[in-house]
């Protein structure tokens, strides 16, 4: 009988998104969870989640280290899984979208790709000679302090993709997109590799909260209000 009430809960919620309807944060959470823990009523977690997190968003975002405090390491590792499988669709859509052949495209692309993740990531991205995107690749994932870029990765990116030209980027997650030294180092990395490789490097685009910053130029692209 409990198993059926539970059922029929996420049946009526994903009858509210057939209709339309939309549904409260409390009631996507729950609907999340149900994939996750689908002989449980979520009802309870959802709202202890979105008392912790302040919202739906920040709750799949949330790094599943952080989500097990409040469940198994499985379920966590399940519900932070499905955050993963949208943001894949969102990263290769965008790739369609935008041309990187002059400042305000490039600012465009990487802020999209890149403010409001709340973990550092690092991409290389590929480009054909007019700008068109080609190819993208994630080199590194992990904590605010840590960028770290395989140069092995790299260099198998160019030899199975043969971008003509690439940038490489990453995100300071509420910090500024002012370089560190670590930064700085690593773009220099950067640049003797792909001459080496003899692909052109446009640039290292850091976003942070204040906006959008060229290394190459050695400054802002574009501020945030």
């Amino acid at each position: 009988m409990a198993n059926h009430t539970f059922a029929s809960t996420k049946g009526e919620l994903l009858n509210k998104l057939y209709d339309d309807e939309t549904l409260t944060s409390e009631e996507l959470t729950e609907l999340a969870l149900s994939y996750v823990l689908p002989r449980t009523d979520n009802k309870t977690l959802a709202r202890e989640l979105l008392e912790k997190f302040g919202s739906f968003s920040n709750i799949i975002m949330s790094d599943w280290l952080i989500l097990k405090e409040n469940m198994t390491e499985r379920s966590a590792k399940a519900l932070s899984l499905l955050f993963n499988v949208f943001e894949h669709y969102v990263e290769s859509g965008i790739d369609k979208r935008y041309k990187l052949n002059n400042s305000e495209n490039v600012s465009d692309f990487f802020e999209e790709l890149l403010r409001f993740k709340q973990i550092e990531e690092t991409f290389i991205v590929g480009v054909d000679a007019k700008g068109n995107i080609k190819s993208k690749s994630k080199l590194s994932r992990g904590g605010i302090r840590s960028v770290g870029v395989s140069t092995h990765d790299v260099a198998r990116f160019v030899a199975v993709t043969k971008p003509a030209k690439c940038f490489m980027c990453h995100n300071h997650p509420n910090g500024s997109a002012l370089p560190s030294n670590a930064d700085i180092k690593g773009n220099e990395l950067m640049m003797s590799l792909c001459k080496k490789l003899k692909v052109d490097f446009l640039d290292h685009i850091i976003v942070g909260i204040d906006g959008v910053f060229s290394l190459l130029k050695n400054q802002f692209l574009r501020k945030f209000n």
